[in-house]
């Protein structure tokens, strides 16, 4: 089961919900497959997945005409919300909406890890790797390139596609090094079992770190 939905990429990264998703699905297994490994270790990570919460099977998706009450869950995007408000009839996806997430986690260590480093971490990562994809086609005519402005594909060249991605590593590298400093502080106190980054892989000055760049 994965940690992260293509909503929550497309939300939590600069892709903006207009962005393709056909990438996400296999990038986001193989991605935090290759995180669990080189960072949090299969004991964080296995131990996330089974504080995952489990919705409640009454919950159906978001329906625009229907005015919710407070405390009704729906389904948007992949995602679930929670009505904070009584005769609510505004989108849960729209910035100033009376709906706030449902929680990720059955565990308040976790969902304070999620929301506060890793969903974003994740987020960056899957957008970062699935920039190719999106980018460039192959066809009949070979490779082509995304014009961006309706008469063609073209949206970014190589040196572009390199230096936006060199840009994204470092915020992912930025994120990681504090989602370390936090679980050295807090994991205990939370009950989080430690990543193994922080019991034999490179310190956070480290700048060559290897998992932390695509």
């Amino acid at each position: 089961m994965d940690l992260i939905t293509p909503f929550e990429v497309l939300k939590y990264s600069p892709a903006g919900f207009d962005y393709p998703t056909s990438s996400f699905c296999e990038l986001i297994p193989q991605i935090e497959q290759e995180f669990a490994d080189e960072c949090l270790g299969t004991t964080l990570y296995d131990y996330l997945v089974s504080k995952l919460t489990t919705y409640p099977s009454s919950v159906s998706e978001y329906d625009p005409n229907v005015s919710y009450s407070l405390d009704d869950l729906v389904i948007r995007n992949g995602c679930t919300f929670k009505s904070t408000a009584n005769s609510n009839t505004t989108d849960p996806i729209v910035s100033g909406s009376d709906w706030t997430a449902f929680e990720r986690f059955t565990d308040a260590g976790s969902n304070q890890l999620w929301t506060g480093y890793l969903r974003f971490l994740l987020a960056l990562k899957v957008y970062d790797a699935s920039l190719i994809f999106t980018t460039y086609r192959s066809g009949a005519g070979g490779l082509t390139v995304n014009q961006g402005d309706g008469s063609g594909f073209r949206s970014a060249n190589k040196a572009e596609i390199i230096q936006t991605s060199a840009k994204l590593d470092g915020q992912i590298k930025r994120t990681t090094d504090n989602m370390l400093r936090w679980l050295t502080k807090n994991a205990e106190t939370l009950g989080l079992p430690f990543p193994v980054c922080l019991e034999g892989c490179e310190t956070p000055s480290r700048h060559s770190r290897r998992w932390g760049f695509r």
